[in-house]
C-alpha cells in the first residue's frame, strides 16, 4: 500500500526535525556536565511546536470541505396531521 503524502506536509515534517536538531545541539554547549548531551525533551517540545505552527499557517486545507450542501440523512421525517 503506498501512502501519498502531500510535499508541504513533508516540508513541515523536515522544518521540525532541523529545529528539534538545532534546539538538542544548542542546549548540549549550554550544560555543564562531565560528559555533555543535550536536552532531549526541549528539542522534542522545540519541534513539536515548529510542526504545529506551521500545519495551521501552510497546511493546505482538507479536501472533505466543499461547499456541498449537507445531504439527508435516512432519518424519516416525522408525520404531520
Amino acid at each position: 500500500m503506498n501512502l501519498q503524502i502531500a510535499p508541504v506536509n513533508g516540508l513541515i515534517f523536515v522544518i521540525g526535525c532541523l529545529v528539534g536538531y538545532v534546539v538538542y545541539r544548542r542546549t548540549m554547549n549550554s550544560l555543564d556536565t562531565p560528559r555533555p548531551s543535550g536536552d532531549l525533551a526541549a528539542a522534542i517540545t522545540a519541534a513539536a511546536a515548529a510542526v504545529a505552527v506551521l500545519v495551521v499557517l501552510l497546511a493546505p486545507a482538507s479536501s472533505q470541505a466543499t461547499d456541498e450542501a449537507p445531504t439527508r440523512g435516512t432519518v424519516p421525517a416525522p408525520a404531520r396531521d
